[in-house]
């Protein structure tokens, strides 16, 4: 009988042998599965003298399988994921910024800016006025577009995140129930190679999500414990869930449920990509845009409060809804100085200039309210928010840099008279003071002439008022302003100072204030042209003088084009805007390239897989007809003992 014993345990092996053949087979295009193979070792059964004789047994299913590869294919993939991630959505913003030249932000710029040159040659052209308010309102369009463009997909990354970190939690559950089945199949002696294929898949699927450490060998360990960015996310048959966190500064962390902080570097797979272009390459990208949108309305709104429009002086204006807060708190910037509101007698043409002084540390609207209120004929108030400012009847205000055609301060012994007219062309805020050297009649003395000084007392031009002079002729005392002497007489030592200002404001508080800006907003995506000037192109700001009509402001707001600004890293705006642009282009190349290098290492790892892993179809065949024959050897072998038993039978 142990004859027949020993051809059945070799009906046993290949029956077993014929099944992994079929499962392999059936998974050859299965992800994740590794190629089983059964380890037949011999069988004693029974030794007779010397001779053993015996069968065979599968003692072992062993998975093909290299644990170093697997653990470096499971790293490579969550950096494959990640750099795929921020690459999809890279090339997304780039697309939305369009090339350079075309028709995008970059084109709007330019056109706001030419506009306005070209306007400077026929400032009172209303075609070519409604020609710089639709610019600029193109101009705010693109930035809005752009602006909420940015802001939509951060916030598509923030839900991207959630939905993510859901996955992750239901693989690490996954895992863990594989862990206990992994085990118990072990115990109870069976193979659970099946199960350790579908637990590994889980590793790599929650490589795709976050990086991934697992504790010793993916291949054989009956429990797996997984680590993540320093987080022990499985442990045996446990599971420590995760959750997105929004720090105070907008970032995104990844933290165990109901921590108190949260890590916002966490690296690998595409939730690290999404804290990557969140907390780095997006929020860079909008803070560019944001410097951008903010400096051009910046500059623009305050030469815009400093000049008037067609109508000239204003009998009334109301800013834009501020905060209550100090003035340091708003989100534009004011500094430390002041500005100059001049009320002007619409009846006799007399022109008050009031200075304000500001201090943002100390000063609210409400304080500068007050202030503007104690002015005579002059009356504020804050309405929904926004600073009010009315001037009494017979009375209008402004807050031009126009020279007063009046000394500032006379010292004048005799009895000329000083006439001053211009327009300052200077970069800074000072006094110049004029001093009679010598004495006598203007225009009859000898030696009569003026020191021009400025600020700094340093002299910048001596002009002839005596012999030679015409009384009432201007003279160029430079800086773009001219002085004229009545007739009468100067003493040795008379003089007279003239107050010029480049920056009628400059704390920068009016155009904080939203009072007579062009713009509105203070950042991409909000940034709009004032609805007074969108529907009346005459209160366009291009006047400086006290006259009007002369152009200059429009002039000084197209300069801006060409200024570089340190906030700006030095360049100027459309300059800044194709580095922005540039630097897009050059982190969606490296992206690129960095993708590029890692799938050709994933095909070379998966290459190598395969050979150690994979299924060969012919292999598999090739063995299947062995185990075949050994089938039909051994059933001969049990229908040849049988005859020989049925033969004996027979005899006895």
């Amino acid at each position: 009988m142990l004859n027949f014993s020993i051809s059945l345990t070799g009906l046993d092996v290949v029956q077993r042998a014929i099944e992994l053949i079929g499962t392999n087979m059936a998974n050859a295009a299965s992800e994740g599965y590794h190629r089983q193979t059964p380890v037949i070792r011999s069988l004693s059964l029974n030794t007779y003298g010397a001779v053993s004789i015996g069968g065979a047994q599968i003692t072992e299913v062993r998975r093909a399988v290299n644990d170093l590869l697997e653990m470096e294919i499971v790293r490579q993939q969550s950096s494959l994921s990640q750099a795929s991630q921020e690459l999809s959505i890279l090339q997304t913003v780039e697309s939305a910024f369009g090339e350079v030249g075309s028709e995008s932000l970059d084109v709007a710029i330019s056109h706001f800016f030419d506009s306005l040159t070209e306007l400077t040659s026929q400032p009172s052209s209303q075609a070519l006025r409604e020609q710089v308010v639709w610019a600029a309102d193109g101009l705010a369009g693109q930035f809005r577009n752009i602006g909420r463009f940015v802001d939509d997909v951060m916030e598509q990354v923030h839900l991207q995140a959630r939905q993510y970190v859901d996955q992750v939690n239901s693989l690490t559950t996954e895992i863990s129930d594989l862990n206990e089945q992994v085990a118990a199949v072990s115990m109870r002696g069976g193979s659970a190679n099946m199960l350790r294929d579908r637990r590994d898949q889980a590793v790599m699927e929650l490589a795709e999500l976050i990086s991934v450490e697992v504790t010793g060998r993916i291949g054989t360990l009956e429990v797996m414990n997984v680590v993540t960015n320093g987080m022990q996310i499985v442990t045996s048959k446990s599971v420590m869930p995760l959750e997105i966190q929004t720090t105070s500064d907008g970032k995104l962390g990844i933290a165990p449920e109901g921590a108190a902080s949260c890590r916002t570097d966490a690296e690998g797979g595409k939730i690290g990509a999404l804290l990557t272009l969140n907390n780095d390459i997006l929020s860079d990208i909008r803070n560019s845009l944001d410097a951008l949108a903010e400096q051009i309305i910046t500059e623009i709104n305050r030469l815009h409060v400093q000049g008037v429009g067609m109508d000239g002086s204003f009998d009334e204006l109301t800013g834009a809804a501020v905060s209550s807060d100090t003035l340091d708190e708003w989100p534009l910037d004011v500094d430390a100085g002041s500005f100059f509101i001049r009320v002007i007698d619409t009846t006799t043409g007399g022109v008050t200039r009031h200075e304000i002084t500001v201090d943002p540390t100390t000063d609210t609207v409400a304080t500068i309210r007050a202030d503007l209120n104690a002015l005579a004929n002059i009356s504020a108030s804050i309405v929904g928010s926004a600073l009010h400012i009315d001037a009494d009847a017979g009375y209008q205000f402004d807050f031009l840099p126009a020279i007063s055609s009046q000394p500032h301060v006379d010292n004048i012994a005799g009895d000329a008279e000083a006439t001053i007219s211009g327009i300052y062309d200077g970069d800074a805020n000072q006094v110049f003071t004029c001093t009679a050297a010598g004495a006598g009649d203007v225009g009859v003395a000898g030696d009569l002439v003026l020191e021009v000084r400025n600020g700094d007392n340093e002299l910048v031009k001596t002009v002839n008022v005596g012999q030679g002079y015409a009384a009432g002729d201007m003279l160029d005392i430079g800086s773009g302003l001219y002085v004229a002497l009545s007739t009468g007489s100067l003493v040795l030592g008379d003089n007279f100072t003239i107050q010029v200002l480049a920056d009628s404001d400059t704390s920068g508080f009016l155009a904080a204030a939203g009072i007579n800006t062009l713009f509105s907003g203070h950042i991409a995506a909000d940034m709009a042209v004032r609805e007074g000037i969108l529907n009346r192109s005459q209160c366009l700001a291009g006047d400086v003088g006290a006259s009007g009509g002369d152009g200059v402001n429009i002039r000084r707001m197209a300069d801006v084009a060409r200024q570089a600004f340190a906030e700006l890293e030095n360049t100027t705006p459309q300059d800044y805007f194709r580095r922005v642009v540039a630097g897009v282009g050059q982190t969606v190349a490296v992206r690129q390239a960095r993708m590029t290098s890692m799938e050709n290492i994933m095909r070379q790892l998966g290459t190598q897989r395969n050979e150690i892993s994979g299924v060969d179809i012919n292999d598999e065949a090739a063995k299947l007809i062995i185990f075949e024959r050994m089938y039909q050897a051994l059933s001969k072998s049990i229908s040849t003992q049988n005859r020989v038993l049925q033969f004996l039978f027979d005899i006895i």
